[in-house]
């Protein structure tokens, strides 16, 4: 039954389908399986999949925006079993997470800020399009310790570097832990741009960034 709800909303988000994406969710949370996994499985897999075709020609922005508001619809679903996971009810460290400039893509922005919510941090969600500026004057200004950087696409992921040397050459590098996530970035790319970790997905980006701030 398990596999079944997973390849049903895998399916869904690889066809764009908003209300299949959201049934195949309500089945996933009444037979009880792990948001996690219909996240991890069902719905990044897909997106996964959508982001290569993407990268590769095959697939068109509308067609991508399509796939993420289905698979915001199936998290939204997810929301609130994601929230009782793992949930202390005490805050811990405030982070930033944001899409960097060019990138309007947001589901796994989404994903990792629902998973340190429910890990206990304060999370300030910056939203996507953002400039290295912006985001570094926000950060500022809410004093958080961790910024989280994601991009969905190769021909956004340079601006991670951009934000790290805005950090150096700003003096503010050493006030800040900077992780980087997303489709297309490996943890390769996250040690060349002098990242101080990287989230291979969302649980990893909590995991990380508890082990920054230990």
């Amino acid at each position: 039954m398990s596999e079944e709800i997973l390849r049903q909303l895998h399916t869904a988000i690889a066809e764009l389908s908003e209300e299949n994406a959201k049934d195949a969710a309500r089945r996933g949370v009444e037979s009880g399986l792990d948001p996690l996994d219909l996240i991890n499985n069902g719905i990044r897999s897909a997106l996964d999949v959508l982001g290569d075709r993407f990268s590769a020609g095959d697939l068109f922005l509308p067609e991508l925006v399509l796939a993420a508001k289905a698979a915001d619809a199936a998290v939204e679903i997810l929301e609130p079993e994601l929230l009782k996971q793992d949930s202390s009810g005490e805050k811990l460290i405030k982070v930033l997470i944001a899409t960097v400039q060019d990138d309007i893509h947001d589901i796994g922005k989404n994903i990792v800020t629902l998973l340190m919510k429910a890990a206990g941090f304060e999370v300030v969600d910056f939203g996507v399009n953002r400039s290295s500026e912006d985001i570094l004057a926000t950060a500022m200004q809410n004093g958080v310790a961790v910024i989280g950087l994601s991009a969905l696409l190769t021909t956004t992921m340079p601006h991670m570097r951009e934000f790290i040397e805005l950090l150096q050459e700003s003096g503010e590098r050493d006030r800040f832990k900077v992780i980087v996530g997303g489709g297309p970035v490996t943890r390769e790319f996250a040690d060349e741009i002098g990242a101080d970790g990287y989230g291979a997905d969302a649980t990893r980006a909590v995991e990380v960034t508890k082990q920054l701030m230990a």
